[in-house]
């Protein structure tokens, strides 16, 4: 990898879903030998799944200075306020094969997202949406979110995310009514857990 940054054909190392060790392990490998060292992680991180702050990665990058991109801050709907059942999907939609929406997990998702309404309450106070206000969580706990969107209108509102600024009583509800490692179900379906070595 480090010749594609030296060559110019890559301009940044990224990574996605590295365990704390192995990043730790690159970055430092990267620092001694003199290579490009990795300047971002992916991982999935919102106030539904928040698996990285009891694994160690979210201290990890902070300590080795990477930064951390989340991928499905609004976890994978359950945070928008507009999932109610997965009747609701497109008989395409990929969350219907996803174990978080499987079975007993997805009324059990659904209770978690009832016990965490204080993000609607808090979001209607602020005048702002339920995505908006997850994504500013995602902000101020010091991730890059990236959520995925097919229409501009919900583009538009996601990057107004980023001026909302939570105040501490508003992160402290938060944060307790969404405590990490609540959500039901592997994150992933069996056989892509395979592919991803997971």
């Amino acid at each position: 990898m480090d010749d594609f940054v030296a060559s110019g054909k890559v301009r940044y190392l990224g990574v996605s879903g590295l365990p704390a060790w192995k990043a730790a392990q690159a970055q430092t490998i990267a620092h001694f030998r003199g290579y490009a060292p990795m300047i971002a992680m992916q991982v999935e991180y919102s106030l539904f799944e928040r698996g990285v702050e009891r694994d160690g990665v979210r201290d990890a990058v902070r300590e080795l200075r990477i930064g951390s991109v989340s991928y499905s801050p609004l976890g994978r709907a359950f945070l928008s306020g507009k999932l109610d059942d997965i009747d609701t999907l497109a008989p395409t939609d990929f969350r219907r094969f996803d174990p978080r929406f499987q079975d007993g997990n997805i009324r059990v998702n659904l209770r978690i997202i009832e016990r965490i309404a204080q993000i609607v309450q808090i979001a209607h106070a602020k005048q702002v949406t339920p995505s908006q206000l997850a994504i500013a969580w995602t902000i101020e706990a010091g991730a890059v979110p990236i959520p995925g969107t097919r229409r501009v209108k919900y583009l538009e509102e996601n990057v107004a995310a980023a001026n909302i600024v939570l105040t501490r009583a508003e992160r402290r509800a938060l944060d307790e009514a969404a405590s990490f490692g609540a959500a039901a179900g592997d994150r992933y379906a069996a056989a892509m857990r395979a592919t991803l070595g997971h």
